[in-house]
């Protein structure tokens, strides 16, 4: 979160496997990715875009476990946005999964 926070692109890069990838699946209001992104830099820039996109909100993040793997619930302006877990390969991070799909986040803790 920090090196997303940050802007800093060879940071983020850097906490990423070179063939990282990140897959998103959106649905109903919530809009996703249409493609998986592939590579440490795509991602790093996806994930950095998005920060950016969104800079006026009030964000936080809740770390958590989602299905066994290190995740956390993001909120923005106190709402449920999107969980994102994260398959960790050695010291570096090797998927990012994003689950913006109102229906399949229905089960998850409301902010606090």
């Amino acid at each position: 979160m920090e090196a997303v926070a940050s802007g800093d692109l060879s940071q983020l890069t850097g906490l990423l496997r070179e063939d990282a990838i990140a897959v998103t699946d959106g649905g109903g209001p919530k809009s996703a990715a249409l493609n998986s992104i592939m590579g440490a830099d795509k991602v790093a820039r996806f994930f950095i875009g998005l920060a950016g996109k969104n800079s006026r909100r009030d964000i936080r993040a809740e770390p958590t476990m989602i299905n066994g793997a290190v995740g956390a619930l993001l909120y923005m302006d106190g709402e449920l946005d999107h969980s994102l877990s994260m398959a960790i390969d050695g010291d570096r991070i090797a998927a990012i999964y994003i689950v913006r799909n109102p229906d399949k986040l229905r089960h998850a803790p409301a902010a606090h």
